[in-house]
């Protein structure tokens, strides 16, 4: 079964394509590059006598090794030359004039968006002589102060990269970037592109492009839409702080990927990577299941391809393409916690809490009575969750938490095509072209079988079939008008498209399997499973609420910059817009609070089963409950109650949401002299109100609890939100040359996040119904499974307005929404400190200004239940009702230090040290939509502390060394035999360490009360103590450290008070290069990851309320005398390293033939 998009809107975009094509060709003087200087490079230099005075009117030509194309310029009165915009490579310099020797160095590299600077010193004499020098590699950053990093195509080969081999997983070796983890699933990610923070900020506010075209994922903003293969880049380039004016719509980072060129000579490359389960370390936590020992489970993973690139004219035309494969097979295996065969049947007597029955007692949980033993009887547990239960999978492992080990096969197959084309037309117009393109499918079963649940793959994911394609596209150019002015433009490309659909799709398995009225629906992606959401289990049926889906979503970005450079001025400006579009057929809410699936869903908390031992001052809510645990939400499964039930409703399918990004600039680079370089300018941005197909999204009126459908009726097409039109963003940087081994860079920059409102704002209320049944409070049950989900409310639309009924979700902005900012500034100190190594070290700080997020308008007061919810008391609304915009601050301020070694004489070394702080909202998450934990107006303030991404120290050192054995190395080369066993061989590494990440300890909210507020945990003592302990019974942290919160008020715990476990990881790989031919090599590569097979263990479960306890709240023990945690401090799985779920020590082997 297949979702189809509007043929139209496909159509449409077929012409889309074509459009900027046409332009490119029939408008060349407007050729080139998402921030040409950023795609390009430039080079610099003062001519100076043998006296250092300065030589203007002198000829300056730069000549490209590899391509032959020239260019040339004359020296300013001051002996200053500037050539912008260059392509990427090794060039000739040569200079002349009269009265003085002609001057030329040789291998002088320009590298990707950076300034090479080659000074040079003309002798007297006749033009006929030449003096010929040999470039040293250039070391410093000597003219721009931004705080910048490289990875070259050398680095990117000669390190061992994890597997699927993606460039991101080298960032974390450069200094303000967190370690990438893993994210989203493969049907939703199917570049498997990487999540990582930068300098404390978002990690949805960096931006990547690809040859000019921005991979920015409009509604996953953290992850890029597309990763080239590894064989196909040439450079990354990373900027960190302090960007040049000419780069925007990025805050935390702003990347550079560069896909290879031809040149004049043929190169090329094949490649095969293998690993499989025999190649694999056992799992730490693979233990006998039912007392039977396991076997590694399969695991065959190959990765291979090739490229190609060299002339088809001579020094005019040339071609470069990649192309890879990816084709995983695995037994996927995922540890669940589901309920005991006694429980089951209604014994809960291993609770060590009383369960007591919701049938009796007043509305607020008291009087209740208690279930004997804690057994249910046979009569009252409900037929339908028998008959949910019935085809669930029995525990197959000892304990309580992660008792389930489910396997199912996990199939992922995977192509990807790069390929490129240059065109020098002339000396002043050159050319490129690009084009991407990505294939997939994958299969993922459900881990519980005929009852759906969680995928099986390690990486996790969607459960069910995935599959897509995604395009990209890049025309560029450069037209030099004149030695001192060049014109240069893009137009870039990116169409991501995908689809993921769960199993069962075919049957009505609430309604026509359970009898569960409201459930499904008369759509195919209504179909299938509900989903069961018991509190401390694994979920029943469909795991997540947002699928099925099918998504395309294209995005253009069209450059121009123009570079004028006027004396010792080099002064650039231009404009960058973006065009961006969501087409999604999924029934998802993105606006915070709980929303079930298209199918329907329903949640079963504790409460209702618990007891309520007083109440408030108005016995109108509980204010303290007895202690409570998992095993009283699966009493109020089994009971047939429910704690809360839903359906999201999908009105106006498909949903298209278009978003647009207008941006212009001017820098000035000024050489003051010789030695000092001033960089200034600002740039403007502006960020309409997006728009839906014929009108405006939507606000929801807090006065009249009515939704404007915004270019409706009398509604103003941008729903009345003023969107700041003075987005200036002001940047200055200084570059102070001491000497020509010492620089200084300073600089101070402000960059306005560039999130859209596509991810939240994208469903909404009238178009989409998030439903939503809830209790009065927390003490009683939202309803019975057997009355099941009442009718999907639809409101008629009057005039542009709707009535909000009171169960349903709505997402709303201001009057005015308030962009997020982010100041950077550093103080960098650089260093050549010979043997080819540079140092620097320097300060590096963010602040992010009005941080975006959620809030919920809706929430109740402590105690209060959703009688205090202020919509409820004016309109009878109980739904949450979220408030997004630039709400909080955060800080981040770090030293970072890093000492690097470029590959030269067989050694490449890289080291860097990060040691930082990032405070802010710790309640409201790492991601710009996220909610804040706590939305009650009185305790706000609770919500701030160390943010989750904090890592204070990060230690990363990296390097490739060629060991000196071997005929023309150092040792062992006058014997032929030993020569030929020890020559060529080639170590190379990564290695880091890092601290762990903070956490929050939470508990039960049932005693709170307050709607729209999570619960933390009471804090009983002054010192937690570390006990260090792994896996189940085994504490990592004093778990009497912390108290359930049995009363109605907030726990004492504060926000992200305790830290997960620290990392440390080698990785390593052992080369051998023999020579085939003189220009035909083979490499053998074999790799080892996570060489020291170290478990790099994830943080603790945090739920307090897990444990089963005594009626004094003290924890029981089983009956090893281990106390039963029930998964609270247990340390149970592994930390998310970019390593898609595979921790253990795994060797990879492969042979690479180059040419």
């Amino acid at each position: 079964m297949k979702f189809r998009l509007s043929s139209q809107w496909l159509s449409r975009a077929g012409l889309s394509l074509a459009a900027p094509l046409a332009i490119m060709l029939a408008a060349a003087m407007l050729p080139a590059s998402a921030n040409a200087q950023v795609l390009y490079g430039s080079m610099v230099g003062n001519v100076v006598d043998n006296n250092g005075a300065a030589v203007p009117s002198a000829t300056v030509r730069i000549t490209n090794k590899a391509t032959n194309q020239s260019r040339e310029a004359v020296t300013s009165p001051e002996g200053t030359y500037n050539f912008s915009t260059v392509q990427t490579g090794f060039y000739d310099v040569s200079v002349s004039k009269t009265g003085f020797k002609t001057f030329t160095r040789s291998n002088v590299e320009v590298t990707l968006n950076n300034i090479t600077r080659s000074d040079i010193s003309l002798e007297v004499g006749q033009v006929s002589e030449t003096v010929s020098v040999t470039a040293d590699a250039v070391l410093l950053q000597t003219d721009r102060a931004e705080v910048r990093s490289e990875l070259t195509s050398q680095t990117l080969l000669n390190l061992p990269v994890p597997s699927g081999r993606n460039y991101q997983q080298l960032l974390r070796a450069l200094p303000g970037i967190n370690p990438p983890n893993n994210a989203h699933s493969t049907p939703t990610n199917p570049s498997r592109a990487l999540q990582y923070n930068v300098n404390g900020t978002s990690s949805s506010s960096n931006n990547v492009r690809i040859d000019g075209a921005s991979q920015y994922n409009l509604f996953l903003p953290h992850v890029t839409a597309y990763v080239p293969a590894l064989e196909s880049i040439e450079t990354v380039n990373v900027v960190t702080n302090n960007f040049d004016a000419e780069q925007g719509l990025a805050g935390g980072a702003a990347i550079n990927v560069q896909i290879k060129s031809g040149t004049n000579q043929i190169r090329g490359s094949a490649f095969e990577y293998h690993d499989n389960h025999l190649t694999k370390a056992r799992p730490w936590n693979l233990t006998p299941i039912n007392g039977v020992p396991q076997d590694k489970p399969k695991r065959v993973f190959n990765q291979f391809g090739g490229t190609l690139g060299g002339p088809i004219i001579k020094d005019k035309l040339f071609y470069f393409g990649s192309f890879e494969g990816t084709n995983d097979r695995q037994l996927g295996n995922r540890f669940l916690t589901l309920p005991t065969a006694e429980m089951r049947t209604g014994d809960l007597s291993g609770a060590g809490v009383g369960i007591y029955d919701p049938a009796t007692g007043n509305n607020i949980g008291q009087n209740r009575t208690q279930f004997a033993g804690g057994i249910i009887p046979a009569n009252r547990i409900d037929p339908i969750a028998q008959l949910i239960l019935k085809d669930l999978p029995l525990p197959n492992r000892p304990g309580f938490a992660n008792n389930f080990y489910a396997t199912a096969p996990y199939v992922f197959d995977r192509k990807t095509i790069d390929a490129k084309i240059n065109y020098n037309v002339n000396e002043k117009f050159t050319t490129y072209g690009r084009f991407s393109f990505l294939t997939y499918k994958q299969l993922n079963p459900g881990a519980l079988g005929p009852v759906d649940g969680v995928g099986t793959a390690p990486q996790g994911g969607n459960t069910g079939v995935g599959s897509g394609e995604t395009y990209g596209v890049t025309v560029a150019g450069v037209y030099t008008v004149s030695t001192n002015f060049i014109i240069d433009a893009n137009v870039g490309y990116t169409r991501q498209g995908t689809s993921s659909e769960q199993g069962f799709l075919d049957q009505k398995i609430g309604l026509d399997v359970l009898k569960i009225p409201g459930t499904n629906g008369s759509r195919d992606f209504e179909n299938g499973w509900p989903r069961f959401r018991i509190g401390g289990f694994a979920n029943l049926g469909v795991q997540d609420a947002f699928m099925p889906y099918t998504r395309n979503d294209p995005q253009w970005v069209y450059v121009t910059n123009f570079n004028w450079t006027k004396r010792n001025h080099n002064i650039r400006f231009g404009m960058d817009i973006a065009r961006q579009t969501l087409n999604h057929l999924q029934a998802e809410w993105n606006g915070g609070g709980n929303a079930e699936p298209g199918s329907g869903g329903f949640i079963f908390n504790q409460g209702p089963t618990q007891l309520c031992t007083a109440a408030n001052s108005a016995g109108t809510a509980c204010s303290t409950f007895q202690q409570g645990n998992q095993f009283n939400s699966f009493a109020t499964f089994l009971l047939g109650y429910h704690s809360g039930a839903g359906r999201t409703f999908l009105v106006e399918p498909p949903i298209i949401f278009k978003s647009q990004a207008y941006s212009f600039y001017i820098r000035d680079g000024w050489q003051v002299n010789q030695k000092l370089t001033l960089t200034y300018g600002t740039r403007y941005e502006y960020y309409p109100m997006p728009q839906r197909v014929g009108r405006g999204i939507e606000r929801y009126d807090v006065n009249t609890n009515t939704m404007l459908v915004c270019g409706v009726g009398d509604v103003p097409k941008d729903c009345g939100v003023k969107m700041s039109k003075k987005l200036f963003s002001p940047r200055v940087g200084i570059a102070y040359r001491f000497s020509d081994s010492f620089v200084l860079r300073t600089g101070y920059g402000l960059t306005y996040d560039p999130i859209s409102l596509a991810r939240t704002f994208r469903t909404n209320y009238p178009m989409l119904l998030a439903f939503n049944i809830v209790p009065a409070n927390a003490a009683i049950p939202a309803g019975l499974l057997r009355d099941g989900i009442p009718p999907t409310p639809l409101v008629p639309v009057t005039n542009g307005r709707a009535a909000v009924p009171g169960t349903v979700n709505v997402l709303t902005l201001g009057d005015e929404f308030k962009r997020p900012y982010i100041q950077s500034w550093n103080l960098v100190l650089e260093k050549n400190i010979g043997w080819g190594f540079v140092a620097n070290a320097g300060y590096i700080a963010t602040r992010t200004v009005g941080q975006s997020g959620q809030i919920n308008l809706n929430a109740g007061l402590v105690g209060g239940g959703t009688a205090s919810q202020p919509l409820n008391q004016r309109f009878g609304r109980v739904a949450q009702t979220n408030l997004q915009n630039g709400l909080f601050n955060s800080h981040y301020d770090s030293m970072q230090a890093n000492l690097k070694r470029r590959f030269s004489n067989g050694l490449q070394l890289q080291a860097s040290y990060t040691w930082s702080k990032a405070i802010g909202m710790a309640g409201l998450g790492g991601d710009n939509d996220g909610t804040l934990a706590i939305s009650e107006p009185n305790f706000i303030h609770l919500n701030r502390g160390l943010l989750g991404i904090n890592i204070p120290h990060n230690f990363q050192f990296s390097g490739a060394w060629e060991l000196p054995f071997g005929k023309g190395k150092r040792w062992l080369n006058d014997n032929a035999v030993a020569s030929a066993l020890t020559g060529g061989w080639q170590l190379s590494w990564l290695y880091g360490a890092f601290a762990g990440t903070p956490f929050t300890v939470t508990s039960s909210g049932t005693s709170l009360n307050a709607p729209g507020s999570a619960q933390r945990a009471d804090l009983v003592k002054s010192k937690v103590e570390k006990l260090g302990g792994i896996g189940p019974g085994n504490p990592y942290y004093d778990p009497t450290a912390f108290a359930q919160v049995t009363q109605a008020r907030f726990g004492t715990a504060g926000f992200n008070i305790l830290q997960t476990p620290g990392t440390s990881n080698l990785d390593l790989g052992l080369f051998r290069e023999f020579n085939i031919t003189e220009g035909i090599k083979l490499q053998f590569r074999a790799e080892a990851f996570n060489a020291t097979n170290t478990p790099h263990f994830a943080g603790p479960g945090n739920n307090v309320s897990s444990p089963s306890r005594d009626a004094a709240g003290n924890i029981l023990l089983d009956a090893n005398g281990r106390p039963r945690l029930n998964g609270f401090m247990e340390i149970t799985g592994v930390r998310s390293f970019g390593r898609e779920g595979i921790d253990e020590r795994i060797f990879r082997f492969g042979l690479r033939l180059s040419f």
